[in-house]
């Protein structure tokens, strides 16, 4: 077998392998952590609280119940997480750690969509100066724009503005 063909498995076995632990970590890892936990209060309950072993004499019914009050508390906390603070403080957070914020990404942006921009900006004043209707104002918001797509299109980064 040559090189290449070498390669070529060992990037089938790479993808399958990366595949297989996105499956691991979002479903059978919860699935185990959900029965595991499940199971352990259900023992508890029953050793602790005498009472609760009438309601829950099997497994079964207990799990059923705890399944339904899991979906509810998990339904209403997403929504409060999603809706209210914390979600957006997260959000906020990783917009902020992303380098392309502040960085033209490579490729289709710096080499397509950079240069576009800048081409457009070009014409933009050229049409208004040709109908007598660029000012100053515009034209020195033209230039400031223009020195950033220039910045990005170079591969520089643009200053964070600082808060």
């Amino acid at each position: 077998m040559s090189l290449k063909h070498y390669g070529v498995i060992l990037q089938w076995a790479g993808r399958r392998f990366w595949e297989s632990r996105q499956f691991y970590s979002a479903y059978i890892a919860l699935f185990v952590a959900i029965t595991n936990w499940i199971t352990i209060q259900y023992r508890l309950l029953l050793e602790n609280v005498p009472v609760l072993n009438v309601l829950f004499s099997n497994i079964w019914v207990f799990m059923i119940v705890a399944t339904i009050v899991f979906t509810i508390t998990s339904i209403l906390g997403g929504h409060y997480i999603h809706r209210k603070r914390q979600f957006r403080l997260e959000q906020a957070m990783s917009v902020e750690e992303n380098p392309y914020l502040y960085k033209a990404a490579p490729g289709k942006e710096r080499d397509l969509a950079i240069p576009m921009g800048i081409l457009q900006l070009d014409a933009l004043e050229e049409l208004l100066r040709s109908n007598n209707a660029l000012t100053e104002e515009k034209r020195k918001r033209f230039e400031t724009y223009r020195q950033g797509l220039m910045k990005l299109r170079d591969g520089q980064s643009l200053k964070r503005k600082s808060k």
